[in-house]
């Protein structure tokens, strides 16, 4: 380790350091023209789907949504309909039926 009396004169040598910096004198509208070029340089990142507007995503949203209700009511009124074939209707329809006077009976 450095001896305690180094360390303090390393110190002392910083600050001597810090006090003999000059301020830099910069014209006035330097930050602004550094902040102009850099909005010129700056690159436009192209949208991948930037014509797909808040508005645009509402009304799909409104469309699928409307097409799920739709295909809702559509499968629960044609379950109403479907339940009421009955035996006798599969049957008939099968050829199941006892009293058909086919000859394979």
């Amino acid at each position: 380790m450095k001896p305690k009396k180094e360390i303090e004169n390393n110190i002392d040598d910083a600050f001597k350091v810090l006090e003999n910096i000059e301020e830099v004198k910069v014209n006035h509208f330097f930050k602004h023209k550094v902040l102009q070029q850099l909005e010129n340089q700056k690159e436009e990142k192209s949208k991948v789907l930037g014509w797909f507007s808040p508005q645009l995503q509402l009304a799909t949203l409104g469309l699928v949504l409307l097409l799920n209700v739709s295909a809702l009511f559509y499968a629960y009124s044609s379950q109403k309909v479907t339940n009421n074939v009955t035996l006798e209707n599969f049957a008939q329809e099968y050829s199941l039926q006892p009293e058909t006077n086919s000859i394979l009976n």
